[in-house]
């Protein structure tokens, strides 16, 4: 069986716009996939950066109030053992539980500055993520595109073989 050279071409034209726009799709559903792995790895990961932010400032809390209830129990020896009990003891351990609370602020601050920027990064690996399968999406041809190309090749035959038809016509 022999095919006429524009039937032949077209074929050709379908074949390869059907390959690309199959490949393409697959491109597309490849990089979705390994992109949401690679977004799922990246959270599990930063999580476990806030729950080891939240545990050192916990620890640090904890540590931080033992040293104060320490502080207190020896300031209050001293003025106990001194006889100098009243008004510049109660200042010295006021003193302490308010030098406790500025570290705990702090160290609480601190926590909370890590957790945002923890967020931060979820934030911006989901949209690094998510920009990348985009663009896998909007490379990958459609069915339309693909129609459109055979159309297009479909035509460029046609009119080839009708201005072959006319100078042969007028030769």
């Amino acid at each position: 069986m022999c095919l006429e050279p524009t039937t032949a071409m077209l074929m050709v034209s379908a074949a390869s716009a059907g390959l690309s726009y199959v490949g393409g799709q697959q491109n597309a559903k490849s990089v979705t996939k390994s992109q949401n792995e690679a977004l799922a790895n990246n959270y599990e990961a930063l999580n476990n950066q806030q729950h080891q932010t939240n545990q050192k400032a916990a620890q640090e809390k904890s540590i931080r109030t033992q040293e104060g209830m320490n502080e207190r129990a020896k300031l209050a020896t001293i003025a106990g053992e001194s006889g100098a009990l009243g008004l510049s003891s109660d200042r010295l351990i006021n003193n302490s539980f308010m030098q406790e609370g500025t570290d705990i602020s702090t160290i609480e601050q601190n926590r909370l500055n890590d957790i945002n920027g923890i967020n931060t990064k979820m934030a911006n690996s989901n949209i690094t993520a998510q920009s990348t399968i985009n663009t896998a999406h909007r490379k990958a041809p459609t069915l339309i595109e693909s129609g459109l190309q055979i159309g297009s090749d479909y035509l460029k035959v046609k009119t080839g073989s009708t201005k072959a038809a006319k100078t042969k016509a007028s030769v």
